[in-house]
Protein backbone atom coordinates (compact mmCIF):
# COMPACT_ATOMS: atom_id res chain seq x y z
CA UNK A 1 0.00 0.00 0.00
CA UNK A 2 1.44 3.72 -1.11
CA UNK A 3 1.79 6.24 1.29
CA UNK A 4 -0.48 8.36 -0.39
CA UNK A 5 -2.90 5.92 0.46
CA UNK A 6 -2.15 5.05 4.04
CA UNK A 7 -2.52 9.56 4.67
CA UNK A 8 -5.81 9.45 2.64
CA UNK A 9 -7.05 6.93 5.04
CA UNK A 10 -6.00 8.08 7.62
CA UNK A 11 -7.79 11.21 7.09
CA UNK A 12 -11.01 9.86 6.63
CA UNK A 13 -10.66 7.93 9.76
CA UNK A 14 -9.87 10.97 11.78
CA UNK A 15 -12.74 13.18 9.85
CA UNK A 16 -15.00 10.37 10.94
CA UNK A 17 -13.99 10.09 14.43
CA UNK A 18 -14.11 14.22 14.47
CA UNK A 19 -18.05 13.88 13.01
CA UNK A 20 -18.58 11.44 15.82
CA UNK A 21 -17.08 13.46 18.51
CA UNK A 22 -19.33 16.40 17.39
CA UNK A 23 -22.55 13.96 17.22
CA UNK A 24 -21.89 13.21 20.48
CA UNK A 25 -23.84 9.79 20.74
CA UNK A 26 -23.87 6.98 23.36
CA UNK A 27 -25.65 4.49 24.88
CA UNK A 28 -28.07 6.63 26.20
CA UNK A 29 -28.94 8.81 23.75
CA UNK A 30 -28.12 7.20 20.49
CA UNK A 31 -30.30 8.88 18.51
CA UNK A 32 -29.95 12.84 16.56
CA UNK A 33 -32.06 14.71 14.03
CA UNK A 34 -29.93 16.85 12.15
CA UNK A 35 -32.22 19.78 9.85
CA UNK A 36 -29.86 20.53 7.15
CA UNK A 37 -29.58 23.12 4.71
CA UNK A 38 -32.25 22.10 1.97
CA UNK A 39 -34.91 21.99 5.42
CA UNK A 40 -34.83 17.77 5.02
CA UNK A 41 -34.28 16.30 8.33
CA UNK A 42 -31.98 13.71 8.67
CA UNK A 43 -31.85 11.06 11.49
CA UNK A 44 -28.29 9.85 13.07
CA UNK A 45 -28.30 6.47 14.87
CA UNK A 46 -26.06 4.24 16.80
CA UNK A 47 -27.26 0.80 17.85
CA UNK A 48 -24.01 0.17 19.25
CA UNK A 49 -20.37 1.09 19.92
CA UNK A 50 -19.06 0.20 16.45
CA UNK A 51 -22.19 0.98 13.98
CA UNK A 52 -23.61 4.55 12.82
CA UNK A 53 -26.45 4.95 10.24
CA UNK A 54 -28.07 8.08 9.09
CA UNK A 55 -31.38 7.80 7.77
CA UNK A 56 -33.43 10.82 5.95
CA UNK A 57 -36.50 11.52 7.73
CA UNK A 58 -38.12 12.07 4.42
CA UNK A 59 -38.19 10.53 0.85
CA UNK A 60 -36.24 7.75 0.67
CA UNK A 61 -34.92 6.76 3.52
CA UNK A 62 -31.23 7.02 1.77
CA UNK A 63 -31.57 10.32 0.55
CA UNK A 64 -31.27 9.31 -3.02
CA UNK A 65 -33.71 10.84 -5.91
CA UNK A 66 -34.11 7.74 -8.22
CA UNK A 67 -35.55 9.80 -11.52
CA UNK A 68 -35.43 12.92 -10.34
CA UNK A 69 -38.07 11.83 -7.53
CA UNK A 70 -37.97 12.13 -3.52
CA UNK A 71 -38.51 8.26 -4.38
CA UNK A 72 -39.00 5.70 -6.44
CA UNK A 73 -41.88 5.49 -4.78
CA UNK A 74 -43.05 8.58 -6.42
CA UNK A 75 -41.25 7.70 -9.92
CA UNK A 76 -43.50 5.16 -10.13
CA UNK A 77 -46.70 6.62 -9.18
CA UNK A 78 -45.92 9.19 -12.13
CA UNK A 79 -45.90 6.25 -14.73
CA UNK A 80 -49.45 4.78 -13.23
CA UNK A 81 -50.75 8.40 -13.87
CA UNK A 82 -49.09 8.59 -17.34
CA UNK A 83 -50.62 5.30 -18.02
CA UNK A 84 -53.85 6.39 -16.64
CA UNK A 85 -53.85 9.40 -18.92
CA UNK A 86 -52.89 7.60 -22.05
CA UNK A 87 -55.35 5.16 -21.53
CA UNK A 88 -58.46 6.34 -19.90
CA UNK A 89 -57.78 3.79 -17.35
CA UNK A 90 -54.85 1.24 -15.49
CA UNK A 91 -55.87 -1.47 -17.33
CA UNK A 92 -53.02 -3.36 -18.75
CA UNK A 93 -50.47 -1.62 -16.59
CA UNK A 94 -47.16 -3.28 -15.37
CA UNK A 95 -43.75 -3.26 -14.31
CA UNK A 96 -40.93 -5.35 -14.76
CA UNK A 97 -39.60 -7.66 -12.35
CA UNK A 98 -36.83 -5.75 -11.68
CA UNK A 99 -39.18 -2.43 -10.97
CA UNK A 100 -41.07 -4.41 -8.65
CA UNK A 101 -38.11 -5.44 -7.04
CA UNK A 102 -36.35 -1.94 -6.92
CA UNK A 103 -39.92 -0.64 -5.11
CA UNK A 104 -40.11 -3.72 -2.33
CA UNK A 105 -36.56 -2.85 -1.48
CA UNK A 106 -36.86 1.08 -1.05
CA UNK A 107 -40.49 -0.43 1.06
CA UNK A 108 -37.89 -2.28 3.23
CA UNK A 109 -35.85 0.36 3.97
CA UNK A 110 -38.75 2.52 5.26
CA UNK A 111 -39.63 -0.50 7.00
CA UNK A 112 -36.44 0.12 8.84
CA UNK A 113 -37.33 4.01 9.09
CA UNK A 114 -40.58 3.55 10.53
CA UNK A 115 -39.53 1.20 12.80
CA UNK A 116 -36.72 3.48 14.31
CA UNK A 117 -39.71 6.50 14.61
CA UNK A 118 -42.00 4.10 16.31
CA UNK A 119 -39.05 3.56 18.87
CA UNK A 120 -38.29 7.52 18.97
CA UNK A 121 -42.43 8.10 19.41
CA UNK A 122 -42.67 10.18 15.82
CA UNK A 123 -46.20 8.43 14.64
CA UNK A 124 -46.75 10.94 12.09
CA UNK A 125 -43.88 9.74 10.25
CA UNK A 126 -44.51 6.18 10.95
CA UNK A 127 -48.14 6.98 9.97
CA UNK A 128 -46.82 7.81 6.39
CA UNK A 129 -44.69 5.62 6.05
CA UNK A 130 -46.92 3.23 6.88
CA UNK A 131 -49.21 4.31 4.62
CA UNK A 132 -47.18 4.33 0.94
CA UNK A 133 -45.89 0.64 2.17
CA UNK A 134 -49.52 -0.48 2.47
CA UNK A 135 -49.86 1.45 -0.84
CA UNK A 136 -47.09 -0.51 -2.26
CA UNK A 137 -48.28 -3.91 -1.62
CA UNK A 138 -51.68 -3.26 -2.42
CA UNK A 139 -50.44 -2.26 -6.19
CA UNK A 140 -48.12 -5.17 -6.42
CA UNK A 141 -51.40 -7.16 -5.73
CA UNK A 142 -53.31 -5.28 -8.20
CA UNK A 143 -50.79 -4.96 -11.24
CA UNK A 144 -48.06 -7.32 -10.47
CA UNK A 145 -48.10 -11.44 -10.85
CA UNK A 146 -49.24 -13.51 -7.82
CA UNK A 147 -45.54 -14.37 -7.27
CA UNK A 148 -44.10 -11.56 -7.41
CA UNK A 149 -47.01 -9.17 -5.49
CA UNK A 150 -46.73 -12.33 -2.69
CA UNK A 151 -43.16 -11.19 -1.59
CA UNK A 152 -44.25 -8.04 -0.12
CA UNK A 153 -48.38 -8.71 0.39
CA UNK A 154 -47.25 -11.38 2.81
CA UNK A 155 -46.71 -8.90 5.12
CA UNK A 156 -49.06 -6.53 4.90
CA UNK A 157 -50.78 -8.00 8.14
CA UNK A 158 -47.45 -6.32 10.00
CA UNK A 159 -47.88 -3.22 8.09
CA UNK A 160 -51.37 -2.47 9.35
CA UNK A 161 -50.71 -3.49 13.05
CA UNK A 162 -47.80 -0.56 12.92
CA UNK A 163 -50.43 1.75 10.67
CA UNK A 164 -53.09 1.23 13.02
CA UNK A 165 -51.10 1.92 16.25
CA UNK A 166 -49.58 4.78 14.44
CA UNK A 167 -53.29 6.41 13.70
CA UNK A 168 -53.82 5.45 17.66
CA UNK A 169 -50.74 6.90 18.96
CA UNK A 170 -51.48 10.27 17.34
CA UNK A 171 -55.32 10.50 18.75
CA UNK A 172 -53.83 9.86 21.91
CA UNK A 173 -51.46 12.62 21.48
CA UNK A 174 -54.71 14.72 21.30
CA UNK A 175 -56.11 13.31 24.02
CA UNK A 176 -58.76 11.38 22.60
CA UNK A 177 -58.71 7.68 23.67
CA UNK A 178 -62.60 7.18 21.94
CA UNK A 179 -61.00 8.39 18.11
CA UNK A 180 -57.97 5.73 19.53
CA UNK A 181 -60.13 2.73 20.13
CA UNK A 182 -61.87 3.34 16.59
CA UNK A 183 -58.90 3.28 14.68
CA UNK A 184 -57.69 -0.16 16.69
CA UNK A 185 -61.06 -1.54 16.14
CA UNK A 186 -60.75 -0.80 11.88
CA UNK A 187 -57.21 -2.25 12.08
CA UNK A 188 -58.15 -5.77 13.95
CA UNK A 189 -60.99 -5.75 11.09
CA UNK A 190 -58.56 -5.07 8.31
CA UNK A 191 -56.32 -7.66 9.75
CA UNK A 192 -58.99 -10.36 10.31
CA UNK A 193 -59.70 -9.32 6.66
CA UNK A 194 -56.48 -10.45 5.49
CA UNK A 195 -56.41 -13.31 7.50
CA UNK A 196 -59.13 -14.48 5.55
CA UNK A 197 -57.39 -13.72 2.13
CA UNK A 198 -54.91 -15.52 3.54
CA UNK A 199 -56.85 -18.72 3.96
CA UNK A 200 -59.00 -18.43 0.84
CA UNK A 201 -55.73 -18.84 -0.72
CA UNK A 202 -53.87 -21.29 1.37
CA UNK A 203 -51.17 -19.27 2.98
CA UNK A 204 -51.59 -20.75 6.01
CA UNK A 205 -48.67 -20.08 7.27
CA UNK A 206 -48.77 -16.32 7.29
CA UNK A 207 -52.53 -16.06 8.08
CA UNK A 208 -51.27 -18.12 11.40
CA UNK A 209 -48.26 -15.43 11.78
CA UNK A 210 -50.76 -12.31 11.23
CA UNK A 211 -53.18 -14.05 13.60
CA UNK A 212 -50.85 -14.97 16.26
CA UNK A 213 -48.88 -11.78 16.50
CA UNK A 214 -50.06 -8.81 15.12
CA UNK A 215 -54.05 -9.28 15.23
CA UNK A 216 -53.32 -10.97 19.15
CA UNK A 217 -50.79 -7.01 19.37
CA UNK A 218 -53.44 -5.10 18.55
CA UNK A 219 -56.06 -6.85 20.59
CA UNK A 220 -54.07 -6.64 23.09
CA UNK A 221 -53.38 -2.96 22.65
CA UNK A 222 -57.07 -2.50 22.26
CA UNK A 223 -57.45 -3.62 26.05
CA UNK A 224 -55.12 -1.07 27.25
CA UNK A 225 -56.68 1.36 25.49
CA UNK A 226 -59.71 0.26 27.39
CA UNK A 227 -58.12 0.22 31.04
CA UNK A 228 -56.48 3.65 30.42
CA UNK A 229 -56.67 6.25 33.53
CA UNK A 230 -55.96 4.01 36.06
CA UNK A 231 -52.93 4.62 37.64
CA UNK A 232 -51.96 1.12 38.18
CA UNK A 233 -52.49 0.63 34.25
CA UNK A 234 -50.40 3.58 33.79
CA UNK A 235 -47.35 2.50 36.14
CA UNK A 236 -47.67 -0.48 33.97
CA UNK A 237 -47.85 1.48 30.70
CA UNK A 238 -44.89 3.00 31.62
CA UNK A 239 -42.83 -0.04 31.87
CA UNK A 240 -43.91 -1.52 28.62
CA UNK A 241 -43.33 1.74 26.84
CA UNK A 242 -39.66 0.88 28.51
CA UNK A 243 -39.45 -2.53 27.04
CA UNK A 244 -40.67 -1.79 23.35
CA UNK A 245 -38.05 0.82 23.03
CA UNK A 246 -35.70 -1.32 24.27
CA UNK A 247 -36.79 -4.13 21.98
CA UNK A 248 -37.39 -1.68 18.87
CA UNK A 249 -33.70 -0.72 19.53
CA UNK A 250 -32.38 -4.35 18.90
CA UNK A 251 -34.67 -4.95 16.26
CA UNK A 252 -33.04 -1.93 14.45
CA UNK A 253 -29.17 -2.89 15.34
CA UNK A 254 -30.06 -5.61 13.90
CA UNK A 255 -31.51 -4.54 10.53
CA UNK A 256 -28.73 -1.71 10.47
CA UNK A 257 -26.46 -4.70 10.39
CA UNK A 258 -27.12 -6.87 7.66
CA UNK A 259 -26.04 -6.69 4.34
CA UNK A 260 -27.59 -6.78 1.39
CA UNK A 261 -30.99 -8.25 2.59
CA UNK A 262 -34.02 -8.13 0.39
CA UNK A 263 -36.94 -6.80 1.92
CA UNK A 264 -38.54 -9.90 1.06
CA UNK A 265 -37.07 -11.18 3.71
CA UNK A 266 -38.52 -8.80 6.03
CA UNK A 267 -41.61 -6.89 7.17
Amino acid sequence: MSNDTIQRNTRWVQALDRILQVINLDEDHPVRILTIEDGREVVVVQPNAFTVSRIYASGRPDGARPHGMDSYYDYIRGKLEVHAKDNGSLDGFELTEEEWDTLFEESFHRYTRYLLFAGIKRWEDVRRDTDINLTVTNMAREYAPSEIAWRSYQYKGYMLMMNTIAKAELCLQEDDPDAALQHVDKGIQNIGEFCGECLREEHGEAENITRERYLSNLIEFRSDLQALGTEGNNNEDEIDDEQEDTDLLEELERLLNEVDTPETDRE
